[in-house]
C-alpha cells in the first residue's frame, strides 16, 4: 500500500497526473489479472516519439519501443554476449567478409517473407548519407553488401572495423531489419509512422503524445508472443509512473525515480529491478560559443563542482561518479579515479579560470535542461556549485526533452545536461561524439590527433592494442574537456506483483522482452 511506503511528497502529488495521463490513453481502470493477455508497459520520464523507422531513430523512447518491431541480424544474451538474431549463423571469411546463413521462414509483419536482399536494402539505407541516418557512422566501413542466396548474404568492409558486429544487433544501433516493399510503398517519411518489421509486435495504434497500442505477430519466427496486445503510455514524470504502478494501472515501467529507489524495494507488491548501467551523464557545451570556446574556462568549470554531492543530490546513490568518458562496466577500458581537470579543486578551478580570456561573470549561460524529474534536479545542482565556486551567472531553463534535443541538434545552446546509453564497444562512446564528423558532436569538437586516434581504434583487431588505443583517446580528450563528465547512473525497472520474464539489459532495454513476460 501506498500508505506503508513512504514515498515522497512529490511521488504522491503526482498522482493525479498518472490517473489522467494512463486513462486518457485509454488503459482500463480494472484489475489486471482480467487482461492475462495484455501488458501495460509505460514509457516513463518521456512524453515524445517522433518516428519509429529504426534508420531515423534518435530517442532513447524511439528504442524502446523499436525493439519490440524489429529485429537486426544479432542480439544481446543476458550475459551481454554478442549472438544469432535474425542470423542463424556467422563466419569469418578469408578475405575478411563477414558471411551471415539467415533464418529460413521469417515474416514481416505483412506476411512477406525476410530474405537478404532485406539485409542489403536496410544495410544500404542507413549507408546512403541521402538519406541522413544519425547512425550512418556505424555502418561507415562497409563497402558491398553482397546476396549470395536468399538466406546467405556477406557484407564487406573497406577496411578492418572491430565495432561491426556490435553495430549489427539488435539495440540502439538503427541496423534493424526493415521491409524493402514496405519502405518503398510508404516513402521515407512515412515508413517512420507505419513500420513493418519482423519482430515480436506490430503497431496497431499510435497516439501522438500519449502512447502506442502494439498487437503480437502471430507468425513470428520465435513463435507466437503468449502477450497479444501491449499498451505503452508516455508518462512525463518517472515518478507518476511509481502512482500509475501502485494504483494497479501500469504493470512495467521502463524507468523508476531514485529518490524512492530504497522504500520501492521495500514494497512486496512491486518488483525493483536494478544494476550499473553502460550510460555516462555529462554537461554538454557547445565549443562554438562564448564562453565554451576556450578551454580554460572549460577545465574551470568541470573542476568547480563535486561530483560526489551530484550522485548523492541527483540520483540519490544510484550511480558513481564519473570522470572520464567510458562507464565502468566497459572494463579495461574504464580508468577509475579522478583526472586533473575532473576532480573537485575550488582553487584549482579559480586559477584555471584566471588563465581564460573571459571572466566568470562575462556570458550569462543558460544550462538547458526538461521536465521536473532528476535531469532538471542534474542542472539545478551543477549550476549551484559552479556558480558558487567561481562566481559565474549560470542559470538552469527548463524545457521539453523534445526541445532540449532539438537545440542540442541545431547549436543553438551553450551548455545543457545531456547523457548517452550505450553498449559494450568504446567507439560508440567516443567515436560518435567526439570525432570531428560524429553525428552526436553536438558541441562542434574537433581535434585531428583525436580523429586519427579513433579511425586506428576502429580497425585495430587485436584486444589489447584498442584497449590502450582508446585509453590513450580519453585521456587526449579529457584534457580538452569538450563534455564535462559527471556520473554513471544505475538503471532500474518496476514491476507489479504478477508480472514476470523481463530479462533485464545493462543498456536499459525495454520492448524486446514483452514476448518472454508473463502477466497474471
Amino acid at each position: 500500500m501506498i500508505s506503508d511506503m513512504k514515498i515522497g511528497r512529490r511521488t504522491l502529488l503526482k498522482g493525479a497526473t498518472a490517473m489522467a495521463t494512463v486513462t486518457g490513453f485509454g488503459i482500463p481502470m480494472t484489475p489486471a489479472f482480467a487482461a492475462a493477455t495484455n501488458l501495460r508497459a509505460a514509457i516513463t520520464g518521456y512524453n515524445t516519439i517522433n518516428t519509429l523507422d529504426p534508420g531515423k531513430a534518435t530517442l532513447i523512447p524511439e528504442f524502446y519501443v523499436i525493439w519490440s518491431l524489429y529485429n537486426g541480424l544479432l542480439k544481446f544474451d543476458e550475459n551481454m554476449k554478442i549472438v544469432p538474431d535474425l542470423a542463424e549463423s556467422y563466419t569469418t571469411l578469408p578475405d575478411g567478409a563477414l558471411e551471415f546463413k539467415l533464418r529460413s521462414g521469417v515474416k514481416f509483419h505483412d506476411g512477406s517473407p525476410m530474405t537478404a536482399d532485406d539485409v542489403k536494402f536496410s544495410i544500404e539505407r542507413v549507408l546512403d548519407k541521402s538519406f541522413a541516418s544519425p547512425n550512418q557512422g556505424k555502418v561507415a566501413a562497409v563497402e558491398k553488401v553482397e546476396v549470395v542466396d536468399d538466406l546467405t548474404v556477406r557484407i564487406h568492409t573497406s577496411k578492418p572495423f572491430a565495432p561491426l558486429l556490435t553495430f549489427l544487433t539488435n539495440a540502439r544501433t538503427g541496423t534493424q531489419i526493415v521491409s524493402r516493399k514496405a519502405v518503398e510503398k510508404a516513402g521515407a517519411d512515412g515508413f517512420g509512422k507505419a513500420p513493418v518489421g519482423t519482430g515480436p509486435y506490430k503497431l496497431a495504434e499510435w497516439n501522438a503524445g500519449s502512447g502506442l497500442k502494439l498487437a503480437a505477430h502471430e507468425d513470428y519466427f520465435g513463435g507466437a508472443p503468449a502477450i497479444k496486445t501491449v499498451d505503452i503510455p508516455l508518462i512525463t514524470e518517472e515518478a507518476s509512473g511509481v502512482t500509475a504502478l501502485l494504483g494497479n494501472q501500469i504493470d512495467l515501467t521502463s524507468t523508476a525515480p531514485a529518490a524512492d529507489v530504497p522504500q520501492l524495494m521495500k514494497n512486496p507488491a512491486i518488483t525493483v529491478l536494478r544494476q550499473p548501467g553502460l550510460n555516462t551523464r555529462f554537461i554538454s557545451v557547445n565549443l562554438a560559443k562564448p564562453p565554451f570556446d576556450d578551454v580554460h574556462f572549460r577545465r574551470a568549470v568541470s573542476m568547480a563542482f563535486q561530483r560526489e554531492a551530484m550522485v548523492a543530490a541527483v540520483i540519490f546513490g544510484e550511480g558513481v561518479p564519473l570522470n572520464g568518458a567510458f562507464p565502468p562496466l566497459l572494463g579495461d577500458y574504464f580508468t577509475p579515479g579522478p583526472r586533473d581537470f575532473t576532480k573537485f579543486d575550488a582553487a584549482g578551478a579559480k586559477a584555471e579560470l584566471a588563465k581564460s580570456k573571459y571572466k566568470a561573470d562575462e556570458h550569462a549561460v543558460a544550462v538547458v535542461t526538461w521536465g521536473g524529474s532528476w535531469w532538471k534536479r542534474f542542472a539545478e545542482i551543477f549550476v549551484a556549485q559552479v556558480n558558487q565556486v567561481l562566481g559565474t551567472k549560470f542559470t538552469v531553463e527548463v524545457t521539453d526533452a523534445n526541445a532540449a534535443y532539438a537545440r542540442q541538434k541545431s547549436g543553438d545552446f551553450q551548455a545543457g545536461v545531456w547523457g548517452w546509453l550505450g553498449m559494450v564497444d568504446p567507439d560508440e562512446y567516443v567515436g560518435d561524439m567526439f570525432h570531428s564528423t560524429g553525428w552526436r558532436n553536438f558541441g562542434k569538437y574537433s581535434n585531428p590527433d583525436v580523429d586519427a586516434k579513433l579511425e586506428a581504434g576502429r580497425a585495430a583487431l587485436d584486444p589489447a592494442a584498442r584497449v590502450k588505443i582508446y585509453k590513450d583517446v580519453e585521456a587526449m580528450i579529457m584534457e580538452d574537456v569538450p563534455v564535462i563528465p559527471c556520473f554513471c547512473s544505475n538503471i532500474q525497472n518496476l514491476m507489479r506483483k504478477g508480472v514476470e520474464g523481463f530479462s533485464q539489459r545493462p543498456y536499459s532495454n525495454f520492448g524486446d522482452q514483452f514476448a518472454n513476460m508473463k502477466v497474471s
